[in-house]
């Protein structure tokens, strides 16, 4: 990520600004129920209905543990456009919560803080980058794709159906991002199963293939007859299930997880012994969308699984051209498939 490249990109966008267009950022210290409330306007006037909305307390509270840092452009003393970082628990910084009513000011308030995260931090950058179309009054994710992968050099790890806006409400894709390749030592072990193989090398390890790189070594082996138990540990945004001693069989806790959201993900590990896990979740439907930005504790990189509830609406996607390497679009276009050929209610 160039610095240079972004404070050229600032003063190109600032000397573009609509006159009469206030920035604010954290230095401004408007106060953190003035910035949710902002952020929530900005939300619910693009996306009408928006997770974040749904808490407002502990947004409040993530601002004014500086956990979550916003910058507003405003104009005749209403928002017009927000961006934001947000610090993960694994030392890594979100670019988010970008809005924007008026073409270009958006992604001049997204390099405002990625400037500022570089200046003050060396973490790795991350983000969820909206890769959906425009459909049923909310706007394509184009602008986002290009401030993320062509500016900030952001690399997809996994495509994933992730969360929902709208009325009606709809499920979109995301490209889970960053700003650091996934760098393991240990090999990817996969099952000895010539359609459970094809099936990850063409979605997971296809979106993922420039975050693995090339020299990622890719293992098989048999599995075993160990039937493995699962526990629901998340429902929101979306429902995550992960294997546990002390769970219960997958389709029980998956018809758990239906009840929750639209949306179930399981991270697995992709060390010795969990090959059978894999093949169990893929019988059940579960689709390989990519891999996690963390190893697992084994050093092995984590498969990221996702099921969507049938019946669930899945808005259409729109990739920028030129933007991402054949394999990554192969991996993309695969995975979209996957998911739109289960749905029962789904717009192309």
């Amino acid at each position: 990520m160039n610095k240079e490249h972004i404070d050229l990109l600032i003063d190109r966008k600032k000397e573009a600004l609509p006159d009469g267009v206030i920035v604010f950022g954290p230095e401004d210290n408007l106060a953190a129920q003035v910035q949710a409330d902002w952020l929530t306007t900005l939300l619910c006037q693009v996306y009408v209905q928006h997770g974040i909305t749904k808490n407002r307390e502990k947004l409040i509270a993530d601002i004014d543990a500086g956990i979550c840092k916003l910058w507003f452009a405003a104009k005749d003393g209403k928002p017009i456009s927000s961006a934001a970082v947000i610090k993960q628990t694994d030392g890594s910084v979100e670019i988010g919560r970008a809005v924007s009513l008026v073409k270009g000011v958006g992604s001049f308030l997204r390099f405002l803080a990625i400037a500022d995260h570089l200046a003050t931090s060396s973490g790795p950058v991350v983000s969820e980058v909206r890769i959906a179309d425009q459909f049923a009054g909310i706007p394509s994710g184009e602008a986002t794709q290009t401030v993320c992968f062509k500016h900030l050099g952001l690399i997809p790890q996994a495509l994933v159906p992730a969360f929902c806006h709208g009325d009606p409400v709809r499920q979109e894709m995301f490209l889970f991002s960053s700003s650091e390749k996934i760098r393991a030592e240990e090999p990817i072990i996969l099952p000895n199963d010539r359609a459970s193989l094809d099936l990850v090398v063409k979605t997971a390890m296809a979106v993922a293939s420039e975050a693995l790189g090339n020299e990622q070594i890719i293992k098989t082996d048999g599995g075993s007859k160990q039937i493995t138990k699962w526990s629901l540990v998340r429902s929101d945004p979306f429902c995550l299930m992960i294997p546990s001693d002390n769970g219960s069989q997958l389709e029980t806790v998956l018809g758990e997880a239906y009840k929750n959201a639209p949306f179930t993900m399981i991270p697995l590990g992709t060390g010795p012994g969990h090959s059978s896990a894999l093949i169990e979740c893929l019988n059940l439907g579960f689709i390989p969308c990519g891999f996690d930005r963390n190893l697992g504790g084994d050093g092995h990189p984590v498969l990221l699984l996702g099921k969507l509830r049938e019946g669930t609406l899945l808005a259409p996607i729109k990739l920028v051209s030129g933007l991402f390497g054949i394999r990554v679009v192969a991996g993309i276009n695969n995975i979209n498939r996957q998911f739109r050929s289960q749905l029962l209610s789904t717009i192309y």
